[in-house]
C-alpha cells in the first residue's frame, strides 16, 4: 500500500498530462486476481507482467529495431516520494526523461523515466545524456547486470493519450517498475500502453 500510494502521488502531480485512474494500482498477485474476473488478453498479461527487456519483445514481435524518441529530458531534484520509492536521500539528482518507444515509426510505447544520477557512474550518465538509446538496452549493451522489481500496474483513462498515440479508445494499460542495476544505476520506469496495440500484434 506505501508503495502505490507514494507512486500516485508523484504520477498525479508530477506527469506532463492528466489522467484518470480506472483502477489501483495492483501488485503482480493483485493483477492476477483482477484478470480472474475482468476480461485481459493473455498477450497483455504476459507483456505487463513480465520482468524482461520490453526493447526486446517489441523486437520479436514486430521483426524491427526499437528505437526511443526522447521528447524531453531534465536534471530534476527527487522529492519526498520518487526517493522512498528508489531508497535514495531525498534532493538527491536525478534525471526526468519522457520518452515514446517507437518501431518502424510507429509510437508502442510511452515511457517516464525518473533515473537517480547520485550514485551513477559518468560512463553510463553520458550515454543517458545523448538520448539515443532506451534506458533498459543501454544498461545491456554495456554488460551491466539488471534488476527489476517493485512492479505494480494500473489501467488508466486519458483523452491526451488517445490523441498522442492516434487511437480512438482512452483506455490504456500502465505499469511502474524499479529498474536497478550495475555501475550505481537506479531508475523508476512508467510505461504506458494503448490497448489496441496488442490487437495490432496479431
Amino acid at each position: 500500500i506505501l508503495w502505490t500510494m507514494l507512486l500516485e502521488s508523484y504520477y498525479l502531480s508530477q506527469l506532463p498530462f492528466k489522467y484518470i485512474p480506472e483502477t489501483l494500482w495492483m501488485d503482480s498477485d493483485g493483477f492476477i486476481s483482477h484478470c480472474q474476473t475482468q476480461e485481459v488478453p493473455p498477450l497483455v498479461r504476459l507483456t505487463l507482467l513480465s520482468d524482461g527487456s520490453l526493447v526486446k519483445l517489441l523486437k520479436a514481435v514486430y521483426l524491427s529495431e526499437t528505437t526511443v524518441d526522447v521528447k524531453a529530458q531534465r536534471q530534476i531534484v527527487m522529492g519526498t516520494e520518487m526517493a522512498k520509492f528508489l531508497d535514495a536521500a531525498e534532493g538527491s539528482d536525478a534525471i526526468g526523461r519522457d520518452a515514446w518507444l517507437c518501431c518502424n515509426e510507429k509510437r508502442l510505447v510511452y515511457a517516464h523515466s525518473v533515473i537517480d544520477v547520485s550514485k551513477m557512474g559518468e560512463t553510463i550518465q553520458k550515454e543517458i545524456n545523448k538520448k539515443s538509446i532506451p534506458v533498459g538496452m543501454l544498461l545491456s549493451d554495456y554488460g551491466l547486470p539488471l534488476l527489476r522489481d517493485q512492479l505494480f500496474v494500473m489501467q488508466l483513462r486519458s483523452d491526451h493519450f488517445a490523441k498522442e498515440f492516434s487511437v480512438t479508445g482512452s483506455l490504456f494499460w500502465a505499469r511502474c517498475y524499479r529498474l536497478l542495476g550495475g555501475d550505481g544505476f537506479s531508475a523508476a520506469i512508467l510505461e504506458i500502453f494503448p490497448s489496441d496495440i496488442f490487437v495490432s500484434w496479431h
